[in-house]
């Protein structure tokens, strides 16, 4: 930072805020506390982090919610320790991207869900019947603070609050009913301290459409997956980035060839797409989470990794994918390496293509064939795998920079609550005022993306009340 940057030690919190070490802010929390809807809060005091970088709002509030709803990693973070840090959180996107933009609601769920928590994700549709729409944001609220095990995370515009800045991510802790204010556990600790917001005008601060996609932010409801694992074996190259041109390129071409008719009709239909796969897709698949120059280390190595059982079924997963047809259809035809990452990166690839083509149905039924012979755990790490592929895929398409690229097709269209056409109609509230601009001109700006689309296979939704 030059001698002349501008430099900040915190920031005074708006008249809309009130802080939790004040006076009022004491007394309203005991109010809560009294009243039972301040229990969540200890589970999430004892995990409660300042935000490492500047732009992992998002990341450290993940990584507050996994450690306080105690999930356990299966992997080490440091000398013998089980642990969440926002460094382990890079499977929905490249860690050097997240530090560059931020993540997106969509790149969050996808996070939240490949370290086996459930996921709800509610965006607020400002065209609803707003009423109603807060009621059911008090009771998801009030739901959360009583349990010891669900968590509510917002994602709000900073503005709408008066405080300068713009998306930001923070659980919330505490629900007082008699000012029908919650608690906000700001992770910009370094900006921000834990303060109290009115329920309603927090509400219209997730209301805020992101310009850049015309959506509006909202709130998450989380709680861990039980008897489930995280995501333990494959994983995606940092290249497939929603800034890669050469990805969106490859993902154009693969489309245009699954739609295209083979002008050969008696052409090996599997044995062409498998090679046509290998050939643009190889580089961006990887195998159980040890990296050394970005080369896959066999699964053996994960007992340095992992616990005891979860090393055995890191094996039994790789053991189930090289089992099936696609592998042996492979390795046939000199496709297949030492590990399964390729096979496993088909096997989760979403092939949404309306109409079905010859090479989409042919492709699709022998990965049926191998997927509904896996065991749950195998299942698990392929479904988490397809979220991963489906949230890198809806950024790249996203980009604004790639729109020098044929535009993907979007994704199938039965699994969204609102389609695409009418969120791009969506207008922003406009709630900043004149001094609250002139603020933001000296602070960089960290306002997320909010998606247009659900993470396929999480709860996501528009709440339009009637």
């Amino acid at each position: 930072m030059s001698a002349t940057a501008k430099q900040f030690y915190r920031r005074q919190l708006p008249s809309t805020c009130v802080d939790f070490s004040s006076e009022l802010g004491k007394a309203l929390f005991t109010s809560s506390l009294l009243k039972g809807h301040a229990n969540i809060y200890f589970k999430l005091a004892a995990q409660f982090r300042t935000q490492d970088e500047p732009l992992f709002c998002g990341l450290s509030t993940l990584v507050m919610v996994l450690n306080a709803l105690e999930v356990d990693p299966g992997r080490v973070w440091k000398g013998s320790w089980r642990w969440y840090h926002e460094s382990m959180l890079d499977c929905c996107a490249p860690l050097e991207t997240v530090m560059k933009t931020g993540i997106n609601l969509r790149q969050f769920a996808c996070l939240a869900v490949c370290n086996r928590l459930s996921v709800r994700t509610e965006q607020i549709d400002p065209d609803s019947n707003m009423d109603a729409a807060l009621i059911k944001f008090r009771q998801d609220l009030i739901a959360s603070v009583v349990s010891e095990d669900t968590v509510l995370v917002t994602s709000f515009n900073r503005g709408v609050l008066g405080q300068t800045g713009g998306g930001h991510f923070s659980p919330i802790a505490a629900y007082d009913e008699g000012s029908d204010r919650a608690l906000i556990m700001d992770v910009a600790r370094f900006k921000y301290p834990p303060h109290w917001v009115e329920l309603k005008l927090l509400h219209q601060a997730m209301q805020s459409v992101d310009k850049s996609t015309s959506a509006p932010r909202g709130y998450f409801v989380m709680s861990l997956r039980k008897d489930t694992r995280p995501l333990i074996l494959f994983r995606l190259h940092r290249n497939f980035a929603v800034d890669s041109k050469q990805l969106n390129s490859q993902l154009t071409e693969w489309r245009a060839y699954l739609q295209a008719t083979p002008a050969d009709q008696s052409d090996d239909l599997i044995s062409t797409t498998l090679t046509k796969f290998r050939e643009l897709f190889e580089e961006y698949s990887l195998c159980c989470k040890i990296i050394n120059g970005d080369k896959c280390t066999p699964c053996s190595g994960m007992e340095a990794m992992l616990d005891e059982q979860l090393s055995e079924c890191c094996k039994l997963i790789c053991k189930q994918v090289k089992a099936g047809g696609v592998y042996e259809r492979m390795a046939a035809l000199g496709l297949a390496k030492q590990h399964a990452a390729l096979t496993a990166l088909l096997l989760a690839w979403p092939l949404d293509i309306e109409p079905p083509t010859g090479r989409v149905e042919a492709l699709s039924n022998i990965i049926a064939q191998d997927v509904q012979r896996f065991d749950a755990y195998a299942k698990n790490e392929i479904d988490l795998l397809r979220i991963q592929i489906r949230t890198r895929i809806l950024g790249v398409e996203q980009q604004p920079a790639l729109h020098d690229f044929p535009a993907l097709a979007p994704l199938s269209s039965q699994h969204l609550q609102l389609p695409l056409q009418q969120l791009q109609h969506l207008q922003p509230l406009q709630h900043l005022q004149q001094q609250q601009h002139l603020q933001h001109l000296h602070e960089p700006q960290h306002d997320f993306l909010s998606p247009p689309q659900q993470v396929h296979g999480l709860h996501l939704q528009f709440v339009h009340a009637q």
